[in-house]
């Protein structure tokens, strides 16, 4: 074989786990059950491969956690009418999600429910909630 394709054979065999941890599974949630939290909008991470979204839920008795919400990527979302400039640091939600299944606060997105009463959903699969772009 001739060294060029022993240093590419090299270069895929080193890179092949990379790859296949590029994209996860959903089954650190629960998606047998859905769960809703309100709060406000801490920070959007509007990026490939998975768009992050950070929400300040009020706790019982006082004080704030951090929930961390899992979406799909840019473009799924895009195509379900999301944009960038959809959710802003600082903006009220409610978000629909299903819990992760170690308890910890957060979740795979489902829908946010934005302050001027418009819902945007993160799947087209089923029935969209009331209000939900299509």
């Amino acid at each position: 074989m001739c060294a060029w394709l022993r240093i590419a054979a090299t270069v895929m065999i080193c890179a092949a786990p990379n790859l296949a941890s590029a994209h996860h599974s959903y089954a650190m949630f629960d998606r047998s059950r859905t769960s809703t939290a309100g709060g406000v909008v801490a920070k959007v991470e509007w990026s490939n491969p998975h768009v992050f979204v950070w929400v300040y839920v009020p706790k019982t008795g006082g004080g704030y956690s951090l929930y961390a919400f899992e979406s799909d990527a840019v473009t799924r979302l895009t195509h379900l009418g999301w944009s960038a400039t959809s959710l802003s640091a600082g903006d009220k939600v409610t978000i629909d999600y299903n819990p992760l299944r170690d308890g910890r606060p957060g979740g795979k997105l489902i829908s946010a429910k934005l302050p001027g009463g418009q819902t945007l959903v993160t799947t087209n699969d089923g029935a969209a909630p009331p209000g939900a772009r299509p």
